[in-house]
């Protein structure tokens, strides 16, 4: 498994760095696993052209480049779970923070890890490069600690090839005070793959499609795998040893030892 690490070795991003990506990309965020978790009645309902009040934003990432938890009062956890025992890591978003992460999915998956909280919902959302919103959901927090998977549905305006995207996922610690949100942002980039590789890697037993997709730089699509793969087959080594060796080559060390839930 040393292709892993030679070929997805993401370095930290400088906070000089972080400064100048969140100027380029005229960064608003407003904060909003499996999809069967959210809580809109549809698909409509989740899609920001859908006429509602929106929530009041909590304040703009520091960092759009960072995976660590945000927000204005305490950046480690709600105020509400200051009597929970808590859990390391903090909330964290799987996206590597030297780059935008790649994706060659019209409708790609995000991953989010969640820790202890009483609070019972989150809000997922994503936004273009221009701060428009594409995208808005509600999800259930009904088991954490957890990994939650986001999958953009099909009624949503497929990614555009060599777009930049920011996503954010925040825990509404109080629904009256979004402020209050702890929330954590990841960057995605849709790439083009030509229909060759495309069946390739399609074809391809699961070592090899994790080494064709690290050939081409890409990140949300074999993480999507490898967490199918480690909530189904949580003590197959092979498996373990590849979702390790990836989050350590994407600068996630701190969640080489969080598996995901098998069922929820």
């Amino acid at each position: 498994m040393s292709c892993i690490k030679s070929l997805f070795c993401y370095t930290s991003i400088s906070l000089a760095l972080a400064s100048e990506l969140a100027i380029a990309l005229n960064l608003t965020v407003t904060i909003t696993p499996s999809a069967a978790t959210a809580l809109s009645e549809n698909g409509k309902r989740s899609v920001y052209q859908q006429a509602r009040k929106p929530s009041p934003p909590p304040p703009p990432p520091t960092n759009p480049g960072s995976s660590a938890a945000g927000g204005r009062r305490n950046p480690a956890a709600c105020p509400q779970d200051a009597v929970v025992e808590t859990t390391r890591p903090s909330l964290t978003a799987f996206s590597p923070t030297s780059k935008p992460g790649l994706t060659v999915a019209a409708h790609p998956t995000f991953l989010v890890y969640v820790p202890r909280t009483r609070a019972e919902t989150a809000e997922f959302s994503l936004r273009n490069r221009a701060g428009q919103g594409i995208y808005r959901t509600t999800i259930a927090l009904s088991n954490t600690p957890d990994i939650i998977s986001i999958t953009l549905p099909d009624q949503v305006a497929p990614l555009e090839i060599d777009r930049t995207y920011v996503w954010s996922f925040a825990i509404i610690c109080n629904p009256t005070d979004r402020v209050a949100d702890q929330f954590v942002t990841g960057i995605v980039q849709r790439t083009k793959v030509n229909l060759a590789r495309l069946r390739q890697i399609e074809q391809a037993s699961f070592r090899q499609r994790l080494v064709l997709y690290q050939e081409d730089s890409i990140w949300y699509d074999p993480l999507a795998l490898l967490f199918e793969l480690k909530r189904s087959q949580p003590h197959e080594p092979d498996i373990s040893t590849a979702w390790r060796e990836f989050l350590q080559a994407g600068g996630l060390d701190t969640m080489v030892n969080v598996s995901p839930a098998r069922s929820r």
